[in-house]
């Protein structure tokens, strides 16, 4: 039996009605869109099989363009088009053969095939779209380049789509005159671009493409042929392996396709081809040398040059592969550069007639001013996403990165503007500061925006508390305002009200659904229980039950505010793994795996799906494809937690969460403005103006932040955010993440993880012959009262230490501690 079955129309046997695979029970699953509810018959919707071409003269200037959605047969155009569907050894081909009927040379400036895959959610359920949708994720890689659809809900089958011969994938171009409507519902179609030389001459405004658009000459009586091939895979993880196995490059960048500042990563490319040569352009932005292994290559970077790259591969079989990087400074300076661009630019020192004064606000990049008037009063009301994003961002900084002068603005915040005013005396949190005299849906009036219903509303602000108790307690004089005691009560009270505020009896009940940045909720009821609140600690984790006991109880409990969202997975996951349910906190991840792919690019890899953002919250308001969004980082954090803890053996999911986690490093420019998203439709190509929720994405970043170290083999040691060498039996780490708090070593025979609460690490010895695991700590620029170090269970201090709320406490004035590693054998020993 095939692994795929097509079905054509009755009415055209070049368009695919269905294009299936068998899941895990022997039943059919429809990659194409005959679940979809939305009626898509007629001349105005593109089908699987259609075609649209540009072409000229040539050496005329006018582009003429035709698509076969309009007219099957193209009966206007200069050329003859033919098409093919055939199943062929456990696959489909598309073909398509292009004729010159005319006496003319024509250029074709642009050449795509419709890629119609059903990722429509409209009028479907939760559960519906799991099990009906997929989503579609390109690697716009030339003749490597490929498409992978998977599953909403992340089993079988996986559908790939690749180069079957000279067909590359230059350009992944938006089919605008869909009639689908576009929307939170729905992404929008996209075509397989082959050459895209006439939209960017009309369309695309001379924006950088991630391929140099190019055309080709057919000949007066000439006719090439194009091919596409549809392959069966059980899961995205196996899509290189797949390539391989049809003799198509793949490519694996460790630690990802970003250029941290010195950091290199190894480009290993696995092909029986042979290169005939690798260069990247520009050639300023990438030094290239050989790597320790056939093909393979270190990148690092070159000259400061800071932005888009490209490195470009041509065979000997006259073929091409590119991949996209992107190369920026170290994250440590971005960090840096991010909160005081904060400090000097999004601070809001004037009085205010809504009391916002002593925020951090959105900014515009474009005007270079403080959006305090948006007609969409969330984005300028200190609260929601947007409003609240800038204050989330500069708390959890200073968590990691203490700054006096910014922990004093932070104070100011707290005391100012959050509580009694933008937080009710009941601990309600309301929806903004800012209103207008209107009462529409984005744009409220003062009685709309008092509304407290909002859940999404209450973590960030419940954040901003615990960062500032977890500073008053590590640090003497840092927070003067209150103590500990009063800001760890008003987190518990926050995350509390939520329940008065926002439950069954509120408006869309929206504590019911996984909420973003609700990962925070686990670190606060962790310090009730440090901190022996005893009668606190259980009302919280009673709360936290109810809430877990709703999504035990459903197939997919990922919901939101929008028909389908990837932001609820994070806090599911937390509390899933927490309360012991696996098989649900597995199924979260896998339904995560499915929208976060591994894709050789700067910005699709670890890339959580995400489209409607700008729409909602950004200045350009479109819907298209974003990369960086906070959905990213979030989405990480249970990616990285099951694979440290549950499944420590897959590379896979360290590659896939590493990038997603650290995606919002590539949002910082080099005056230190975060865009809350880059926006990828070919007519786009640029950084969202406006801040607005990237502060969510910065949370999910410095929530995973740190160094990773993967023992692939006896001799081959591989480091995710660090520098390493070895020396014999030991090996030294160097991390060089943000914060240097963190790190998580993987080895064949046993995992191990630090986490420096309050100072960075310098470096880390291992010694694997005495089984030793030595610190050495960095000079901090506000010193704590005590080094805190959490561990793994299997690290035990060779020097007198206490444990005291969770952590190992040492003197301030230590330079480096030493650990033994005990019980070296089992695995997934790591708390």
């Amino acid at each position: 039996m095939a692994n795929l079955k097509i079905e054509s129309f009755q009415s055209n046997s070049n368009l695919l009605k269905t294009l299936a695979a068998q899941d895990e029970n022997q039943e059919w699953f429809d990659f194409a869109t005959s679940k979809a509810k939305v009626n898509r018959s007629g001349s105005d919707y593109y089908q699987l099989g259609d075609v649209q071409l540009a072409l000229r003269p040539v050496n005329q200037q006018q582009w003429s363009f035709y698509t076969t959605k309009d007219d099957q047969d193209l009966t206007t155009a200069p050329l003859k088009i033919d098409r093919d569907w055939i199943v062929k050894n456990d696959s489909v081909l598309f073909t398509t053969r292009i004729t010159n009927s005319s006496k003319n040379n024509i250029e074709v400036g642009g050449l795509g095939f419709a890629m119609i895959f059903n990722q429509i959610f409209t009028d479907n359920s939760l559960e519906e779209s799991h099990n009906n949708s997929s989503f579609v994720d390109p690697y716009i890689g030339q003749d490597a380049g490929y498409l992978q659809v998977a599953r909403l809900n992340g089993r079988k089958p996986t559908l790939l789509v690749v180069n079957g011969g000279n067909t590359p994938f230059e350009a992944y171009r938006p089919l605008n005159d869909d009639k689908t409507k576009r929307d939170v519902h729905f992404e929008g179609f996209y075509e397989w671009t082959a050459f895209s030389k006439a939209y960017f001459d009309t369309n695309w405004d001379g924006k950088r493409q991630w391929n140099t658009p190019s055309s080709f000459i057919l000949k007066a009586g000439e006719a090439k042929t194009f091919t596409l091939k549809f392959i069966d895979v059980t899961t995205p993880d196996k899509i290189a392996n797949t390539l391989i196995e049809n003799s198509i490059p793949s490519v694996a960048s460790l630690p990802g396709y970003v250029l941290h500042g010195q950091e290199q990563a190894e480009l290993t490319i696995h092909t029986d081809k042979d290169i005939a040569r690798i260069h990247a352009d520009p050639e300023t932005a990438i030094k290239i040398t050989n790597g320790s292994s056939h093909h393979a290559y270190l990148l690092s970077r070159l000259h400061d040059y800071f932005g888009q790259a490209r490195i470009v591969i041509e065979y000997s079989d006259h073929t091409t592969q590119t991949i996209n990087y992107y190369v920026t400074d170290a994250a440590e300076q971005l960090v840096q550069q991010l909160a005081r661009f904060h400090e000097t630019h999004q601070w809001l020192a004037e009085p205010d007639k809504y009391g916002r004064q002593h925020s951090f606000v959105t900014y515009d990049n474009e005007t270079n001013r403080q959006v305090l008037d948006e007609f969409r009063s969330y984005i300028s009301g200190d609260s929601d996403e947007a409003g609240a994003g800038p204050n989330l961002l500069m708390a959890i900084k200073n968590l990691y990165m203490p700054n006096k002068n910014q922990v004093h603005m932070l104070e100011q915040y707290v005391d100012d503007v959050l509580w009694g005013h933008l937080q009710n005396k009941d601990y309600s949190i309301r929806a903004s500061l800012y209103y207008m005299n209107n009462d529409i849906m984005y744009s409220w009036n003062k009685s709309r925006s008092e509304e407290t219903w909002r859940a999404y509303n209450y973590p960030h602000q419940a954040t901003i508390y615990w960062v500032m108790y977890r500073l008053a307690r590590n640090y003497d004089g840092l927070v003067t305002n209150h103590d500990w005691q009063w800001y760890l009560n008003q987190a518990y009270q926050t995350v509390m009200a939520m329940h008065q505020f926002c439950g069954k009896d509120a408006f869309l009940y929206l504590e019911q659904y996984g909420l973003m940045v609700g990962s925070i909720h686990k670190s606060i009821l962790e310090d009730l229980k440090n901190e022996t609140w005893t009668k606190q600690a259980n009302h919280f984790e009673s709360y936290m039950k109810y809430r877990y006991n709703i999504w035990a109880n459903l197939q997919y409990p990922y919901g939101s505010e929008m028909p389908w969202d990837s932001t609820g997975q994070e806090e599911v996951y937390t509390w899933c793994d927490y309360f012991g349910d696996q098989p649900k906190a597995v199924k979260t991840v896998n339904a995560i795996l499915a929208y976060t792919p591994l894709i050789p690019h700067w910005g699709y890899n670890g890339d959580a799906r995400r489209y409607f953002d700008s729409f909602v919250y950004g200045k350009r308001e479109k819907i298209t494809r974003e990369f960086n969004h906070y959905g990213s980082s979030l989405n990480a954090i249970p990616i990285l937690d099951n694979y440290k803890y549950h499944d420590s053996a897959n590379l896979f999911k360290l590659e896939v969460g590493y990038a997603a986690s650290t995606s919002a490093l590539s949002s910082i420019d080099q005056k230190g403005f975060g865009s809350m998203a880059f926006l990828t439709d070919p007519e786009f190509m640029e950084f969202e103006p406006y801040t607005s929720d990237y502060g969510q994405a910065f949370y999910g970043y410095a929530h995973d932040a740190g160094q990773y170290i993967y023992q692939q083999s006896a001799t081959r040691w591989l480091s995710f955010g660090g520098n390493f060498n070895t020396n014999n039996s030991q090996i030294i780490f160097e991390p060089t993440d943000a914060f240097r708090h963190r790190m998580f070593i993987h080895t064949i025979n046993f995992d191990v993880e630090i986490d420096s609460e309050v100072v960075p690490i310098k470096s880390a010895v291992l010694d694997l012959s005495e089984g030793m695991l030595q610190l050495h700590f960095a000079n901090c620029d506000v010193a704590p009262k005590n080094i805190r170090v959490k561990t793994s269970a299997n690290l035990i201090p060779t020097s007198s230490a206490q444990s005291i709320r969770g952590a190992y406490e040492f003197s301030r004035t230590s330079d480096e501690v030493t650990f033994s590693i005990a019980n070296k054998s089992p695995k997934n020993n790591v708390n």
